[in-house]
């Protein structure tokens, strides 16, 4: 089994899960160096044959195996996942498994669910495929997931845009 980190900034990382088998009782261990203005948005297990769909927030995604990212120790920053455009910045990461679509879903509570199988795998590291327009109704992209038609999903409003006329 395999760790894979996403980040803010479009770097990914994937680690052998064995090299977090000792994790100090106090102070833990260090997982991935972050550069000073990114963050890790996404932490996946992957069993070594899969692939990988990275989304951003204004609706791009990539596909590629996460044999394209090669094997890192746990003190390390990791490679380009995706090439961001100016503004943009990566939102989630998901596992594309058999079975399972992809669930992205926008700053307005829309959604939309797409087979894997619409992704081409890619080399990483380019700008991805248009994965949702996004638009004024819509607003941006803000996660995305890998689901089955048994999940539940629940999507609500932030608590600040929740009218009380909306609920009594």
């Amino acid at each position: 089994k395999y760790i894979v980190m996403a980040t803010k900034n479009g770097v990914i990382k994937r680690t052998k899960l064995t090299e977090y088998d000792s994790i100090r009782k106090n102070s833990g261990l260090l997982a991935i160096v972050l550069d000073e203005d990114d963050d890790l948005i996404s932490v996946k297990i992957t069993d070594g044959s899969d692939h990988i769909v990275i989304g951003t927030h204004n609706g791009m995604a990539i596909r590629f195996s996460e044999n394209d990212v090669r094997m890192m120790g746990r003190v390390t920053r990791g490679v380009k996942a995706i090439s961001l455009r100016e503004g943009d910045y990566v939102v989630g990461a998901a596992v594309a498994s058999e079975g399972k679509d992809l669930l992205v879903v926008t700053e307005n509570g829309y959604g939309k669910k797409t087979d894997f199988e619409e992704y081409r795998a890619q080399n990483r590291g380019g700008i991805g495929l248009k994965n949702y327009n996004i638009s004024e109704k819509t607003g941006n992209v803000v996660s995305i997931h890998s689901v089955t038609e048994d999940d539940d999903i629940m999507i609500t409003p932030k608590p600040d845009e929740i009218r009380e006329d909306e609920f009594g």
